[in-house]
């Protein structure tokens, strides 16, 4: 491998606007002509004629803009109040005359919005539904959905390019400067104490399961590749562990435990995991299921892309099942959900990106790119909503759609 805060909630108008309302089929995804039919990778063509909105979609936004601003107005108790009543007041005009709405009344929005403190994430998400009125009235060009695609974050996995294939990369190990030498050793520590624990493991007769999990951890103490990783795979490790108590002597099962505790006190040494941990929240076990699926289908169009590297389709189906485990906890949903949008981000900025080392490599993101679209269902949609900082993939996926809408579709043949 190569080495490179309030909780938005989604309505369903948003749902409505941005996915339809007809379901979509993730059966068979893989080698499907029909998929190819719903999106090529010629009809991406970032330029192309797109169909406006229809005004009850563009309805539908500003009804959302209206109700997110009131629950603002109603927390606030300071001067700001009076701004967003104004704010409110300019939505509900604009909800009166939503058959001539301009782009000109969503920059004056915009203005009013610029003006009054909020929360990163309140301003992010009202930021995405004015985005979304500008993606309806075909105002939003390639520059400014690049500049609203964030980059890829610390998570279980991150992607790139080599050559003109996509792969996984590494994530260098960061800490603070101070803290360097101790984070050093303390890695040190508990990769010695792997290998004696694989030694304990290998004499004894525990289950398969115990020595592969034990094993895994290891290969991800002595790669140094990605902290996070090392986490998430000790997490198991003490999942698996605390399933299999009763079959390990009194002295092994101590061995592990505290060689588990070890691990996650070197980790805990690490910026990505103590960020990635603290930024971990819950949704409900639906909206899991949702995104789990969704991910499955997207597994099955990746590996029948020849550009993509096996180990993408093996990382995203390893973030899939640990989502699946009974014990499954916040961790594993933003391991999900992080690596999901670290594809997202890959795809969509070199898809958009007017410089890229080839134009391979952007037919090559355009292919991702309508294997996503083609896998994300809208309760994967609204199951993204309901996660902090992962609003942007609504309007993403709105963009990318809508891109479609005009162009006529390519025979699956001329692709590539």
């Amino acid at each position: 491998m190569q080495a490179l805060s309030s909780p938005y909630i989604p309505s369903p108008h948003l749902e409505r606007v941005f996915c339809g309302s007809t379901p979509v089929d993730n059966s068979d995804r893989a080698g499907s002509s029909s998929t190819l039919r719903f999106i090529t990778v010629h009809s991406l063509g970032i330029h192309g004629d797109r169909k406006t909105m229809k005004p009850d979609k563009l309805r539908n936004l500003l009804q959302e803009l209206d109700t997110r601003v009131a629950r603002m107005q109603r927390a606030r108790k300071d001067h700001f109040t009076a701004n967003l009543s104004g704010l409110r007041t300019e939505v509900q005009r604009l909800l009166s005359k939503v058959d001539t709405l301009r782009s000109s009344d969503i920059a004056a929005l915009e203005l009013m919005l610029s003006v009054i403190p909020i929360h990163d994430m309140d301003r992010s998400s009202l930021r995405n539904l004015l985005l979304g009125m500008k993606i309806g009235l075909n105002r939003l060009g390639p520059e400014e959905m690049l500049e609203a695609v964030p980059g890829q974050k610390p998570a279980a996995f991150q992607f790139g390019f080599e050559g003109e294939r996509v792969v996984v990369v590494d994530q260098p190990l960061r800490t603070r400067e101070r803290d360097r030498d101790i984070a050093a050793a303390a890695l040190e520590a508990a990769t010695e104490k792997g290998v004696y624990v694989g030694e304990q493991l290998a004499q004894s007769n525990c289950s398969p399961r115990l020595r592969e999990a034990f094993k895994s951890l290891q290969d991800k103490l002595g790669a140094r590749a990605n902290i996070i990783q090392v986490g998430m795979y000790n997490q198991t490790c003490g999942r698996v562990l605390r399933g299999d108590v009763e079959e390990l002597s009194p002295t092994l099962f101590e061995l592990l435990r505290s060689h588990v505790e070890l691990v996650f006190a070197a980790a805990s040494q690490f910026d990505d995991w103590r960020m990635f941990r603290e930024n971990a929240s819950d949704i409900d076990r639906e909206s899991v299921v949702e995104l789990s699926q969704s991910t499955l289908a997207l597994v099955r169009g990746l590996k029948a892309q020849q550009d993509t590297d096996p180990a993408v389709a093996a990382a995203l189906d390893t973030v899939v099942g640990w989502t699946q485990d009974k014990a499954a906890d916040k961790r594993d949903v933003l391991a999900l959900t992080g690596t999901l949008q670290n594809l997202w981000s890959l795809a969509a900025k070199s898809a958009l990106a007017k410089e890229v080392a080839s134009e391979g490599r952007k037919l090559v993101a355009k292919a991702i790119i309508a294997t996503l679209l083609a896998a994300t269902t809208a309760g994967a949609l609204a199951a993204f909503g309901k996660v902090p900082g992962a609003e942007w993939i609504e309007t993403t996926v709105a963009y990318f759609k809508s891109a479609t809408e005009g162009t006529p579709p390519a025979s699956p043949s001329k692709n590539r």
